[in-house]
């Protein structure tokens, strides 16, 4: 009996509650939406500045201590083909959790291809997988959802085994998840957020400037 898609909808169970929409995120023009680096607080985290506002949930726990790993299971793309993260060391990986049923997850995906175009052509690469559990859902309901959201602008890939939140250690949807270029976990945040905000941009740099 394979009990890999049991484990991974139990943890999903678990975490269903941070499915909820995020509080209203600082405007683009306030000045104190990206925290100021020069006050950051004494702490084991480089990051730890940027726990505020709508990132005031942002967990350094799994970072530098914890030594975490992207996922290693394969997925596949919208032809079924298949890949793994590996094929993304030596860029930041900035992973999101997403499911076509989740209101919270399709409401942050458009800020997703957003991150990523903020980040054209550096070592940055945004990489979103679906969770593929539900009724109805398969690969192809899931990306006419993804290119209703996004078209072309970030690359679609399906967790058709749903065993990659186990080996990131969530099951929270939805979830994004960013490792270094060595693919070391740095930062992760459970709950929903405009990802092309000058605080998430300010975060996303600083770990491609290396901070941890």
């Amino acid at each position: 009996m394979n009990l890999r898609p049991v484990v991974s909808a139990a943890l999903l169970a678990l975490f269903a509650a941070a499915c909820q929409p995020a509080a209203e995120p600082p405007a683009a023009s306030d000045p104190a939406s990206v925290p100021d680096q020069a006050a950051a607080p004494a702490g084991d985290s480089q990051l730890a500045s940027f726990k505020t506002g709508e990132f005031e949930r942002l967990d350094l726990e799994f970072g530098p201590s914890e030594g975490l790993s992207a996922p290693t299971t394969a997925f596949t793309d919208e032809a079924g083909a298949s890949h793994t993260f590996k094929q993304f060391e030596g860029k930041i990986l900035v992973y999101n959790i997403w499911a076509e049923w989740c209101g919270p997850c399709v409401t942050e995906m458009p800020s997703l291809a957003r991150l990523q175009k903020a980040f054209d052509g550096k070592d940055v690469a945004v990489v979103p997988v679906a969770y593929g559990y539900g009724q109805g859902v398969t690969r192809e309901t899931t990306l006419a959802k993804f290119r209703e959201l996004v078209g072309q602008d970030l690359p679609f890939f399906f967790d058709g085994e749903q065993v990659l939140q186990s080996e990131a250690k969530t099951g929270a949807l939805p979830a994004t998840i960013i490792y270094d270029k060595t693919g070391k976990e740095v930062a992760r945040l459970t709950v929903p957020a405009e990802w092309d905000s000058p605080q998430a941009v300010a975060i996303v740099q600083a770990v491609l400037d290396g901070k941890r």
